[in-house]
């Protein structure tokens, strides 16, 4: 019989997947899964349980977040592990479940999935020694997700990422940065940067629509430092994907990147995060693992 490793976090989201573990269960064992459960409870316990578990799994399966997945694939590639992963999204914005075409997937849509279709090879970024699978961040916002208090992502979900950043208007400072790639060497003064493996992050999918998680290349998205009443419409622009040609925009697609804080006297404030976690402190060098991570999705 196959063996399914199925990872579950009870805090992400609504916290209703427990409700469904039953359809999970009778959808694997049909499917002719062996099903061995891992509820997390604590922080660093999941990178813990995938460090010391038999490696002779068919199959891993996490319902969570983005944090909750990104913690899995770290875990899998510091251990070195080609094990299929399969994603049953339960967190408050999704970003990577969106790109896989299973945001709007119910529990059993997304376990049929699973059984039913092949896994394919993505790649994954690796910002220092971090991996992510959906983008990293600097600057004003990046650390939205990780300060919302958990009551409110219970009642308001996405919107919640959206009232935090808006609290965060009132520190807007634009940040020297120097952003060096292959092809480009780059001083500028910016208010963020996103490096995306996909093409959107925070609940807006379209931010680099021409981005692919099986090129081998990541898309560079940074804010430039502009006056104040010039950013609702360049915001918009952004969220919309019609951004590329805007002067206020910095757009690069690239290999790799290694971005320096040229504000060396507050380093400390400005950090980095990958998939909505804390991430590397500056300076961050980010490089691509081509088609590294076997996982199922409609994409």
């Amino acid at each position: 019989m196959k063996k399914c490793k199925l990872i579950y976090n009870p805090y992400s989201g609504n916290k209703t997947f427990k409700f469904d573990l039953d359809i999970c269960f009778s959808i694997f064992q049909q499917a002719g899964y062996e099903i061995h459960i891992f509820r997390t409870i604590k922080n660093g316990d999941i990178r813990e349980h995938i460090l010391n578990m038999d490696t002779n799994y068919d199959l891993i399966v996490v319902s969570g977040g983005d944090g909750t997945i990104n913690i899995v694939v770290n875990a899998l590639i510091e251990r070195n592990l080609d094990i299929p992963l399969g994603v049953i999204p339960s967190g408050t914005a999704n970003d990577f479940a969106t790109f896989l075409g299973l945001k709007t997937a119910s529990v059993e849509e997304a376990c049929k999935l699973i059984v039913t279709e092949e896994a394919k090879k993505i790649d994954i970024g690796i910002a220092n020694e971090k991996c992510f699978i959906n983008v990293c961040a600097g600057g004003l916002f990046t650390n939205v997700s990780q300060n919302v208090d958990k009551d409110l992502k219970y009642a308001l979900g996405s919107l919640s990422y959206y009232i935090k950043g808006i609290e965060q208007l009132a520190n807007f400072r634009k940040i020297p940065f120097r952003i060096t790639t292959e092809n480009n060497v780059l001083e500028e003064d910016l208010y963020l940067f996103l490096v995306l493996n996909s093409a959107g992050t925070g609940g807006f999918n379209r931010i680099a629509p021409s981005a692919s998680i099986t090129d081998g290349m990541f898309d560079f998205v940074g804010i430039k430092a502009k006056p104040v009443i010039e950013l609702p419409i360049l915001f918009l622009k952004i969220f919309n994907g019609e951004f590329v040609k805007d002067s206020g925009v910095v757009y690069l697609k690239e290999k790799s990147f290694h971005i320096e804080c040229l504000d060396t006297e507050h380093l400390q404030l400005h950090e980095t995060t990958v998939d909505g976690e804390k991430g590397p402190d500056m300076p961050v060098s980010i490089s691509v693992l081509p088609r590294r991570l076997s996982i199922f999705g409609k994409f």
